[in-house]
C-alpha cells in the first residue's frame, strides 16, 4: 500500500515525530508521550514500517569510525543509451560501501549526484582512479567537493520531515 505522509492521521504524525526525535524509543514510550494506548501504538508503528520507515539507523559521527574524508561528487552520465552497462555501473555503486548517497536527475551538466566517505585522501584518490579507468568514457564533467568530516555541520533528514508534519 502506497502511503503518503498527508495521508497519516494526528496519531501517526505523532508517532513519527517521536520517532524522528528518538528513533530507539519504545512503543510504550511513544504511547506515554502521545497518549494512547500501546496497542494502538503497535498498530501505527507495523503500518508506518510497512508503507513509510524502510529502517532504523543511528547517526553516527564519521570522523570518530575513521571516515576523514567526505566527498560530493557530480558528474554527466553518458551511458544511459547502453542500459547494460548503466545497469552494472549503478548496481556497482549502489553496492560500494564508500557510496553514502546516489542519485540520478536532469540538470545542463549533471545527471548524477555520490556522496561518499574515506578513510583519507589517499583512499579517494585510489578510488577515483579505478572509477576512472573504468568508466571515463562514460563520465563527462567530472566534478568533486572535498570535505573533512569534522566540517560535515548537518546529516540529518528528520527535520524536513518534521517541518512537513507541522504543515499538515
Amino acid at each position: 500500500m502506497q502511503q503518503s505522509i498527508d495521508n497519516l492521521s494526528e496519531n501517526e504524525k505523532k508517532f513519527l515525530a517521536c520517532l524522528l526525535d528518538d528513533g530507539s524509543l519504545t512503543n510504550t514510550e511513544i504511547s506515554k508521550k502521545i497518549k494512547v494506548n500501546k496497542s494502538t501504538c503497535t498498530r501505527i508503528r507495523k503500518k508506518l514500517e510497512e508503507t513509510l520507515i524502510s529502517g532504523y539507523i543511528p547517526i553516527v559521527e564519521l570522523d570518530k569510525v575513521g571516515i576523514d574524508v567526505f566527498i560530493v561528487v557530480t558528474f554527466k552520465w553518458k551511458g544511459f543509451d547502453n542500459k547494460e552497462l548503466t545497469k552494472k555501473f549503478f548496481n556497482d555503486l549502489e553496492r560500494d560501501p564508500h557510496v553514502i548517497f546516489l542519485a540520478n536527475g536532469e540538470g545542463a551538466n549533471i545527471s548524477t549526484v555520490i556522496f561518499l566517505g574515506s578513510k583519507n585522501i589517499s583512499e579517494y584518490h585510489e578510488y577515483f582512479k579505478q572509477l576512472r579507468n573504468k568508466y571515463s568514457k562514460f563520465i563527462n564533467d567530472l566534478n568533486s567537493l572535498i570535505l573533512p568530516s569534522k566540517e560535515v555541520i548537518k546529516n540529518d533528514f528528520t527535520e524536513i520531515i518534521k517541518h512537513t508534519l507541522g504543515k499538515l
